[in-house]
């Protein structure tokens, strides 16, 4: 006579698999996290590596931020076809991605700087800013250009060049007290421009080459360009407040060149009186491993010019002036990320203990 298992004794086995599985997901999704950590932090070594190698090919010289993936030729032209191809849009638009028809056969032209050096396109994504940046959308929209929404979301990119390295000049100085007030004496501004390595003062240990870059700004209003309500409010202003009506339009912070521009946390007025910066630059992601599934508390990877990789988390990149009683200790002081991107040894106006 054959013994058939009863309806309990399955039922009990159903149970215990249900256990084991809801107890190995974590871990398997664990698992999975680090594995597309390790990914993107081998990306970011190897963009590193192509970065020594292009410097090396030019006399020592940066390549220009902006101009990584596309050249110049294909942004402002006075004709088609390059009209079409929004600026904001380009970090999800295939129809120009690197991997596209136009870029690899049609028009070489349109080429950037890093072209000769990339042989995967696909080392220029990261899984996980790809999906976060996927579900948030494109939030840019700035006085030169805007989101197309019939460009499809289909991310070429995600990640940034330190913008200070190669064109964008550093103002320093230092502020003056007592009957000066805030005010700063200009005779302690300089303008500093930075387009070789050899320019670079700071140890290569302490400058980021390249970092993640969300596709939305994270700040306590939550506003973004593209949508009518406020949505996806942080506890901070990590880059920067979206305006409406007669104040300057922009969204810095988020996704659009393969750029990373990292402002001062104040701007020098009329008679070089300090002004609160709203506008305080780019960001980096904030999409590994986000707290209870919030995109804005997570952490992201930067590549330094030595080549080695650092986690960098919201914290680390508030500075003094944006910290609150939500936030810990910065390991990088109270210029925030701008320390990550500032090359020189010469601090900003007011130093850093201003910022």
């Amino acid at each position: 006579m054959k013994k058939a298992f009863t309806l309990v004794e399955i039922l009990v086995v159903v149970a215990i698999i249900s256990l084991l599985l809801a107890l190995s997901l974590p871990a398997l999704r664990r698992v999975r996290e680090q594995g597309d950590e390790t990914v993107c932090q081998s990306n970011l070594r190897q963009l590193a590596i192509m970065l020594q190698t292009y410097t090396n090919d030019h006399d020592g010289l940066f390549p220009r931020a902006g101009g990584l993936f596309h050249s110049r030729v294909s942004f402002w032209p006075p004709h088609e076809p390059y009209r079409p191809y929004p600026t904001c849009c380009r970090w999800h638009d295939a129809r120009i991605g690197l991997e596209s028809p136009m870029m690899r056969h049609e028009r070489p032209e349109i080429r950037g700087t890093f072209w000769p050096y990339l042989g995967d396109p696909r080392i220029v994504r990261c899984k996980v800013g790809v999906r976060a940046n996927i579900e948030r959308g494109c939030h840019n929209y700035c006085p030169l250009c805007a989101h197309d929404p019939s460009i499809d979301i289909v991310p070429q990119y995600t990640y940034g060049m330190n913008a200070y390295l190669g064109r964008d000049m550093l103002r320093t100085g230092r502020s003056e007290s007592g009957q000066l007030g805030d005010a700063v004496d200009r005779r302690t501004i300089r303008q500093w421009s930075v387009h070789r390595q050899t320019q670079v003062t700071r140890s290569p240990s302490d400058v980021f080459a390249f970092g993640e870059v969300n596709s939305w700004a994270i700040n306590t209003e939550g506003r973004q360009p593209i949508g009518l309500q406020p949505q996806w409010a942080g506890p901070c202003n990590l880059s920067g407040i979206y305006y409406r009506g007669q104040d300057p339009p922009g969204m810095d912070g988020t996704l659009k060149l393969p750029s990373l521009s990292i402002g001062e946390s104040f701007e020098l007025g009329g008679g070089l009186s300090r002004q609160d910066r709203r506008f305080t630059g780019d960001a980096f992601a904030t999409c590994h491993r986000p707290h209870k599934g919030d995109l804005n508390t997570g952490h992201s990877y930067v590549v330094m010019l030595d080549g080695h990789t650092q986690k960098v988390t919201v914290d680390d990149q508030l500075r003094a002036s944006r910290r609150g009683p939500f936030s810990g200790e910065s390991r990088l002081g109270p210029g925030g990320n701008l320390t990550l991107a500032w090359p020189i040894d010469v601090p900003p106006p007011g130093g850093w203990e201003n910022q």
